[in-house]
């Protein structure tokens, strides 16, 4: 059975020097490039187990196990597909996902984690098992493309495959030529609308009438963002009272079938976006699902807040609700759960009305 070894490096050029399982010396085997991977290099073995280090082809320099690794040379002990990145050697999984996922609180820990602990391990895992098994990334968050790619520089978020933005109103393909890290610098100047999304977002979706509506009929829900950073939704914020609900049902009525009304957040003041009823975070993870050809079991979905919970309405997909998720998430899917009235526990895993399979995680992020 054979090996396949994938290798992230700077270098142009290296090779494997080792002893594949079975053979009395070392030899040297070129990496080739990994097509539409920068950054990434690959070679087979025709063996079931290895004893190696990489280096350039001239051997001058050598990429040699850390000091934690326990041993001189890297060690694969049976046949399989294996990744080595900043010196660690990991099994790279045989079944791929398709990870949907929001950002702030989520993967992205701000108080709860602000030395990136969870977002250091995700990322590990995802590069080390995931990233080439054909497996497949989305960012969506309510945050607009700028303030995105923001947070990826400033948190180090490897690259995604799609990135959604404003609460499932913008859906922009991430190009698999951009280094998997450092790929928001070349983004920010070349990122586009993946046409048929936004041709579903122009569909009925009169901005300007929407936002006459909200300031002459809705003062209470305070406008906020720009046509050019929020082209297809109007992000307003709510001080909250207790007409909230009736005033986001009459919203609703008046503005029509054309659009909806996404709430979130907790505390005095909740967040409200009106968008295009095409919109959303389902129905982007649905378009992402589409498009990127993965199936619902196939789907991951995680999210902590309102603007999350459409996702986990997925029939047949997974989904994470991490444990610092808004009281306004856990009642949905307290409302939601199998069999009804059944105590969302964290560390525990419940089937919804829905037809998803839900991890209540006991991490905080």
């Amino acid at each position: 059975m054979p090996i396949t070894l994938y290798y992230q490096t700077g270098w142009d050029r290296c090779q494997f020097h080792g002893c594949p399982k079975g053979e009395g010396s070392w030899r040297d085997v070129p990496f080739e490039d990994v097509p539409g991977k920068p950054e990434w290099k690959q070679l087979k073995l025709e063996a079931d187990g290895a004893e190696f280090v990489v280096c350039d082809m001239e051997k001058k320099d050598w990429d040699n196990p850390p000091d934690w690794y326990g041993k001189p040379n890297y060690l694969i002990e049976e046949s399989g597909s294996y990744s080595l990145r900043g010196g660690q050697l990991r099994r790279v999984r045989s079944s791929r996902v398709l990870i949907v996922t929001d950002l702030d609180h989520t993967l992205v820990g701000h108080e709860r984690d602000p030395e990136n602990h969870h977002l250091e391990e995700f990322r590990a895992t995802w590069l080390g098992e995931f990233v080439m098994n054909g497996s497949a990334l989305a960012y969506s968050t309510g945050r607009n493309r700028d303030m995105a790619l923001d947070v990826a520089e400033e948190r180090g978020l490897p690259r995604p495959d799609l990135l959604i933005c404003g609460v499932g109103t913008e859906v922009y393909a991430v190009p698999s030529h951009l280094p998997t890290m450092g790929w928001w610098e070349a983004a920010r100047g070349s990122l586009e609308l993946v046409p048929e999304w936004k041709e579903k977002m122009i569909n009925g979706f009169n901005r300007k009438a929407a936002e006459e509506i909200l300031t002459a009929s809705f003062p209470r829900f305070e406008v906020r963002g720009t046509p050019e950073n929020d082209p297809y939704r109007i992000p307003t914020a709510y001080q909250m009272d207790d007409s909230f609900e009736a005033s986001k049902l009459t919203l609703k009525e008046v503005l029509g079938p054309s659009y909806q009304v996404i709430s979130s957040g907790h505390g005095e003041w909740k967040l409200i976006d009106v968008c295009p009823a095409e919109a959303g975070k389902l129905k982007a993870m649905q378009f992402a699902m589409t498009t990127l050809k993965f199936g619902p079991s196939e789907t991951l979905a995680c999210g902590d807040s309102g603007n999350d919970e459409l996702m986990y309405r997925c029939s047949g997909a997974r989904a994470v609700m991490v444990a610092n998720a808004l009281p306004e998430l856990v009642q949905a899917l307290s409302a939601a759960v199998k069999p009804a009235g059944a105590e969302l526990v964290r560390g525990t895993v419940f089937e919804t009305v829905h037809g998803s399979t839900v991890l209540f995680s006991s991490n905080e992020v």
